[in-house]
């Protein structure tokens, strides 16, 4: 668990480190998706242009369709027999169409016509001079009467070409912005729709797929999030199978355990109650059996009031008293190494001066020291030493335990309920332990808060 701890506080930082908005994200998509399209529409409304003046507004087809609308315009002439008496009705053929630029000047000079289209292009209203028209665009008019004229026909090409240039380029343009965005965030919608299926699969209760972190913005944040959950979650449940499994063993070894003493007790206190004893000596023996089994069924009840401490969800906060630290800590563990060398252990102590107070609940903390006392004494190797000190570091009393395991550990039948005690304990105290077993080595470590004497606020 702490391992796990650390790992995510690792990731949750790297995330962090390294992260950027999704809405920065979509703005910069949108900026460079706007930039292309301006670009390809820049490009695409510069070769229009070009292709425009070569071809619809280009000399070349001016020219063409200048002199096939002047050899209409001298049919239209001749078959309705114009003069210049009656060339005012040249009006009706020039508003046939658009583009059309008609005027006609006499021999001398004299503008005898001009189209409505060059009437409203006029700055001079004594009308145009002939020196100002193109002369490649000169025509000789030849009346009805037979009598010639000149002519100046023009033809440009309708602004239409144009407008449906730039309508072009701009949706060419907008259907370029709109794959450029798309392109932009298709790896996101991918990611979303990974997510979603992820998420599919969590819910149908497989907790060992990992879910993906990928990117550096809020999904990638998103998505750590439901895989510490997913985490989280499965780390509940495999402690509750721990629990059910560690409460099975339990229930299993106990009623086992208790089955012995309490036929042997029911037996021996039959014989007395029936009075079926030799002399006085046998009835002192069975009373002794009487009070060896009693003694070892309480031994069986502590072990489950430990185990209810270990694995009970919530507990009640104990009443607390203020002690001298080192009064509690020297007269503990003065006592548990005096009993472990007593037992053979040879035990290298280094209890240094802590030089203040604790708040502590003092039969608590007493079963958790009883607790890692029981467990040096069952799996410590007698030929190996066994280091306890104790130091002040910090606001905090270091407690630390550590020996060699015995090549005998597996006679021993062990469900953790003891460190799973001492843990509990001593978070009620707002202090922590931690065990780690590597290499054939056992060490545990007890941090617990200690306060100046003169700091009486903290204390309290």
């Amino acid at each position: 668990m702490p391992i796990r701890s650390a790992q995510s506080g690792e990731r949750a930082i790297a995330l962090n480190k390294r992260f950027y908005s999704l809405s920065v994200q979509l703005l910069v998509s949108v900026f460079l998706s706007l930039i292309a399209a301006f670009v390809f529409f820049a490009a695409v409304f510069t070769t229009g242009s070009v292709l425009l003046d070569q071809m619809a507004y280009g000399k070349g087809l001016s020219d063409l369709i200048s002199d096939r609308q002047f050899k209409q315009l001298q049919n239209y002439v001749l078959q309705n027999n114009i003069t210049e008496d009656s060339i005012h009705r040249l009006n009706a053929w020039c508003s046939r169409g658009n583009g059309i630029y008609l005027t006609i000047y006499q021999n001398d000079n004299t503008l005898i016509f001009e189209s409505f289209a060059v009437r409203e292009l006029a700055l001079d209203p004594d009308g145009f001079d002939p020196v100002s028209e193109d002369f490649d665009r000169e025509y000789k008019l030849t009346f009805s009467d037979g009598k010639t004229v000149r002519a100046f026909l023009y033809y440009f090409a309708s602004d239409a070409f144009f407008f449906w240039m730039l309508g072009i380029s701009g949706l060419l343009s907008f259907g370029v912005f709109c794959i450029c965005f798309v392109s932009f965030i298709h790896h996101k919608l991918r990611y979303i729709m990974k997510l979603r299926n992820e998420l599919g699969i969590l819910a149908g209760g497989d907790l060992d797929h990992p879910i993906t972190i990928h990117g550096r913005d809020e999904l990638s944040e998103l998505a750590y999030g439901i895989d510490e959950m997913r985490r989280s979650i499965q780390s509940h449940q495999q402690a509750e199978d721990e629990i059910r499994s560690a409460n099975s063993q339990l229930v299993t070894s106990m009623s086992h355990d208790l089955r012995t003493p309490l036929t042997s007790l029911l037996a021996y206190l039959e014989l007395l109650d029936r009075e079926k004893v030799r002399d006085e000596e046998q009835r002192r023996h069975l009373i002794n059996q009487c009070l060896a089994q009693t003694l070892s069924i309480r031994s069986m009840a502590e072990k489950l009031f430990e185990y209810s401490l270990a694995y009970t969800s919530e507990w009640e906060q104990p009443d607390m008293e203020v002690l001298d630290a080192d009064e509690v800590f020297l007269q503990s563990w003065q006592e548990y190494t005096f009993s472990l060398e007593s037992r053979g252990f040879s035990v290298e102590t280094d209890f240094r001066e802590l030089k203040g107070t604790i708040r502590i609940n003092s039969e608590l903390l007493r079963r958790a020291f009883d607790n890692l006392y029981s467990n040096l004494v069952k799996y410590s190797d007698p030929s190996q030493p066994v280091h306890i000190a104790y130091f002040r570091d910090n606001g905090q009393i270091i407690l630390t335990l550590s020996n060699v395991i015995a090549a005998n550990r597996s006679r021993h039948e062990s469900t953790n309920i003891g460190l799973n005690t001492c843990r509990r304990i001593l978070k009620l105290h707002n202090g922590s332990f931690v065990s780690e077993e590597e290499s054939g080595s056992f060490c545990v470590t007890v941090q617990i808060p200690v306060y100046n004497t003169t700091d009486k606020a903290a204390i309290s």
